[in-house]
């Protein structure tokens, strides 16, 4: 896919949080340089290495210590073929390494510099340190997530790190769009607490109408009923009855007369009214089937419903397969992997791998000499552990 044929990135990210948004842009086509340190960024051995190899296909991987200035000088010279930048450091740990934006700017005065963060660039807690748990649990999400009666609990993936990627994404876009006629660069800070507050934004709104508080519902929410995950014979089905529309073809589906005439639930405000009633009735009632048998039958009324599936049984899904949403590919050290692909379709197709995550310094050598170094300057950088090679 080459919808970004043509442009540069230098992307100095680690992790989740704003590699996310570089992965994207490698997918679409931008040349992404990923800068790592000698040893790799801190994630490499993560999950057996999954969440680097999940994150940085597509993009140039070249090794480098930033704390030596002739480091710092080989990002600047990169800097200066680039349209973008993008680091996820804690504020103030860049300007430390000589990259901060007025002298990224100073090397390419339209550079598009992105910066990610747990809290933004500016402010009382700035500086500190994040990770996504600790913006689900600032912003509300953790607190309201769970069992009903259980502990608070996070989202088990990193879904505020990814959408603070893929904001970053979006706000790079459009100042590439916006430098098209204005020849000018722009300064961009996305935070992940900002990120996970935008998240949580329909029930901020609706505290400020009523004063109520999200509550944890585990698979449910405060807004409609039933509208949760049910065990049955086999595996637990998931239901969503939102609307009255849906409530009649979910009792017509199941041959529920008695239950559709009941005066307690004969419309979505009672139905809330009288939820406990409710789910304790479609308990026992989705306990008389199997998943599947529940699963047809609700999908022919029109229902909203899906079986739980585990990620071993995900990519046997045929709609996922029908999609080919899912790469197989052989890693060097860890034999054939999975991977998904970047969910953006154009023309019917999705961004294919044009390269798998690079090892450590896989294009050290390539990079630099692309950018104007000798082979007597890079054998001069990688003998003063300067910059690292990948060899096999």
């Amino acid at each position: 896919m080459e919808l970004l044929k043509g442009v540069k990135v230098v992307d100095l990210t680690a992790a989740i949080a704003g590699t996310l948004g570089t992965l994207v842009l490698a997918d679409l086509g931008a040349d992404v340089i990923k800068i790592e340190p000698l040893k790799g960024e801190h994630y490499r051995t993560a999950l057996n290495g999954a969440i680097v190899l999940a994150m940085n296909r597509n993009k140039r991987g070249v090794a480098l210590d930033l704390k030596t200035k002739e480091g710092q000088g080989i990002v600047l010279n990169l800097v200066k073929k680039a349209d973008v930048f993008v680091e996820n450091f804690v504020p103030g740990t860049i300007e430390k390494l000589g990259l901060s934006y007025e002298k990224v700017k100073e090397a390419k005065p339209d550079i598009i510099y992105c910066s990610v963060s747990g809290f933004g660039q500016d402010g009382p807690m700035s500086r500190r340190p994040s990770y996504d748990p600790v913006a689900q649990a600032m912003a509300g999400i953790m607190i309201a997530t769970g069992e009903k009666e259980g502990k608070p609990c996070r989202q088990v993936t990193s879904l505020i790190d990814m959408t603070a990627g893929l904001y970053g994404a979006i706000a790079i876009l459009a100042s590439l769009n916006k430098r098209q006629t204005t020849g000018q660069g722009q300064r961009l800070d996305i935070s992940m607490l900002d990120t996970a507050v935008s998240a949580m934004n329909y029930f901020l709104t609706w505290h400020s109408l009523t004063g109520n508080l999200p509550t944890r519902q585990g698979s449910g929410t405060p807004g409609w009923t039933p509208y949760e995950a049910f065990d049955t014979k086999d595996k637990p089905i998931w239901i969503g009855v939102s609307s009255d529309k849906f409530w009649h073809a979910f009792c017509g589906a199941l041959h529920l007369e008695d239950l559709e005439k009941d005066g307690r639930f004969l419309n979505d405000t009672t139905r809330r009214e009288h939820r406990e009633e409710l789910v304790a009735k479609v308990a026992d009632i989705f306990m008389q089937y199997t998943s599947e048998e529940l699963d047809r039958k609700l999908q022919d009324a029109g229902v909203p419903v899906g079986i739980l599936s585990t990620v071993a049984e995900v990519p046997d899904n045929p709609q996922v397969q029908f999609r080919h949403l899912i790469d197989e590919f052989n890693y060097p050290g860890k034999g054939m992997i999975k991977a998904v692909k970047t969910p953006i379709m154009v023309e019917g197709t999705l961004p294919e791998a044009r390269m798998q995550a690079p090892l450590i310094g896989e294009h050290t050598v390539e990079v630099l000499k692309e950018y104007g170094y000798s082979d007597m300057d890079v054998e001069g950088f990688i003998s003063n552990g300067i910059v690292m090679q990948y060899r096999v």
